[in-house]
């Protein structure tokens, strides 16, 4: 391989907390990736359509889960979530989520 080879080339850091805030609270994709990151300053409510992988970038989260059940997330720390549950998030103070396919 020759050293111009494009296959061979690094890219440029992507600042993961810069491209969630630029989403107004929606999920961004990560560009050549099937993530998603997200800035999280208001409690939300989903049933996840899949299982995912939720990793805490920055902040600190509560996931409520069904049942009274709770888990408390503090920055790096990740969680992976099973298809059809029903979660909520309240961030602590505001949060950069990442969210990755659990497959």
């Amino acid at each position: 391989m020759s050293r111009s080879d494009p296959s061979r080339r690094v890219e440029k850091p992507l600042n993961l907390p810069g491209l969630a805030r630029t989403g107004a609270g929606a999920p961004q994709s990560v560009p050549g990736t099937r993530f998603e990151v997200s800035l999280l300053e208001t409690r939300t409510s989903s049933t996840l359509a899949e299982g995912r992988w939720l990793l805490l970038l920055a902040g600190e989260l509560i996931v409520d889960l069904p049942h009274g059940d709770f888990r408390i997330l503090a920055e790096g720390d990740a969680l992976r979530l099973p298809a059809g549950l029903e979660v909520a998030c309240q961030p602590v103070r505001p949060s950069v989520l990442l969210w990755a396919p659990a497959d």
